[in-house]
Parts: structure tokens; sequence; C-alpha cells
């Protein structure tokens, strides 16, 4: 293990010991740790600003592990290694836009259905089809920023906007990027 994968794993450790801590205290913890909340998942200090959603999050964590217990397929296709790099979109070696793609690279369109397949993700900013935590620390390091990151994902997920390469059709790959 290199030292840059014993961060990006002490990281994620760290992270998920405040989810646990937060759902023991019913979603009060991230008050607590405001300052650092508000930047984990909007990239801002200014905790105020951001402060409805904590609580919100305590619902969004319980029904996603719920649903990562209870799923047939919730654990697998989400399933993210401690010690992965974080990344702000999917990796340009293993898939692109799909060929029949027609909206803009840097949208989804109408579809957000990586964000609320396990559960309704509370930072999924319906009105204005984008997530709110778009290029924070929460996205890069967690799943959101790296999707898809399996053919899995695209075909369960009946993912539009990626295709799969197969490593040996890896020539003229339009790496994808963009908010989800």
């Amino acid at each position: 293990m290199t030292l840059a994968e014993l961060r990006w794993a002490t990281f994620r450790i760290f992270s998920y010991s405040i989810v646990f801590v937060n759902i023991l205290t019913l979603g009060f913890f991230l008050y607590v740790i405001g300052p650092y909340t508000s930047y984990f998942f909007f990239g801002d200090l200014r905790f105020w600003k951001y402060s409805s959603y904590f609580h919100k999050y305590f619902f969004y964590s319980t029904s996603y592990l719920k649903s990562i217990v209870l799923k047939k397929e919730g654990f697998a296709l989400f399933d993210l290694p401690l010690t992965a790099p974080p990344m702000d979109s999917p990796d340009p070696k293993i898939v692109q836009l799909a060929k029949d793609w027609k909206q803009p690279a840097d949208t989804c369109g109408e579809c957000s259905t990586c964000c609320n397949y396990l559960a309704e993700c509370c930072f999924y900013d319906k009105s204005q089809k984008q997530c709110l935590c778009y290029g924070t620390l929460f996205w890069s390091f967690f799943n959101c920023g790296r999707f898809p990151f399996s053919k899995e994902q695209i075909s369960v997920l009946k993912c539009t906007k990626f295709e799969f390469i197969d490593s040996t059709d890896g020539v003229g790959v339009t790496p994808p990027q963009g908010k989800k």
C-alpha cells in the first residue's frame, strides 16, 4: 500500500465513522461538526447556509445503508475499495460517452437514477436537476464522482449516457466529464 492509498483509506474510514456516530446521535452529530460537514458536502465553511441538509443526511444515510444490505445488488454495485483514488469523473479507460448521447457532456439530462437508486439523495436538486455536492470531497471520494465504474452499474441502472469500453476497444475515447 502506498502512502497516498493509506491517506485515501484513512479519510474514508474517518468519513464512515462520522456517518456511524451521526446515526447513533440520530442526526445531531453533523451539527456539532457543522463547518466540517458543510465543507465536506458543499465545499463551503459557512455551515449555517447548509444546516437544513444535515438532518436530511441522517435519513438519507440510514436509507442508503438499509438498501445496501437489503437490495440484492446494492453492495456489489456500489462497493468502493478504501484505497481507491478520489475521482471527479469516470475513468476514461473503462467508460466513454455513449455514441447516441444527445445531451451536453456536462449533464445527465433528465436522468438521476445513479443518484437515487439505493435511496433518494438529499443532495440532488430536482428542480435544477443537479447535484449540490458536485466537485466536493464527498463527490470525489465516494461513488458520485466516479460513476459509472463498472459494466454492471451501466447495465443495472440502465445508464444511457455512458458505455463500457472493452479492453481491446479503447482507441478514440472521449473522456466523460461534468455534472451529474
